[in-house]
């Protein structure tokens, strides 16, 4: 699962990079800003996964006003959790961004679709079923986040070097 996440983290710390490359002279403050907003996503993204809060359909009414209308998007959507919540949420949406205008080869496209949908549709089982995760599949949930923060950090960390620089 670490090997998965690296490989990810470097898809995406590399399509990061291709899009912004401005950050090739500020690697390293751009790669702890990036490590921090990371790291904190994975804790997030871990402790949602431990303990999903379940949503039953039989709890679920027809909303009458806006305010329920809100209450139940956000219920469902999970965004009650608090600011950690807040910045998984602000992670994954920069990134979609981020990646959609990203020079990223389609293969490694591909590869992060059907990984990021594999590991929706087990978050979705936890969240709408009675599926409970075991300490080994939190496990590995938690080093599959790790890899993907690594794997970021370690390809945007990189310093751009100008050939002409070395030669002057």
């Amino acid at each position: 699962m670490i090997g998965i996440g690296l490989l990810q983290g470097a898809i995406m710390g590399r399509g990061i990079r291709s899009r912004f490359p401005s950050l090739k002279r500020h690697a390293r403050s751009a790669s702890i800003v990036l490590l921090a907003l990371f790291s904190i996503n994975a804790i997030a993204s871990v402790l949602k996964f431990a303990e999903p809060v379940k949503i039953s359909v039989s709890e679920l009414t027809i909303p009458e006003t806006i305010e329920e209308v809100f209450t139940l998007i956000v219920n469902v959507i999970g965004i009650n959790a608090g600011v950690g919540a807040a910045i998984a949420i602000f992670v994954s949406v920069t990134l979609i961004i981020f990646l959609k205008f990203a020079n990223i080869h389609q293969i490694a496209r591909y590869f992060i679709f059907v990984i990021s949908c594999a590991v929706l549709i087990v978050v979705l089982l936890g969240k709408f079923t009675d599926f409970v995760p075991t300490a080994f599949q939190i496990m590995l949930y938690a080093f599959y986040q790790f890899g993907i923060t690594v794997g970021i950090f370690l390809v945007t960390k990189r310093k751009e070097t100008e050939a002409l620089s070395e030669i002057k």
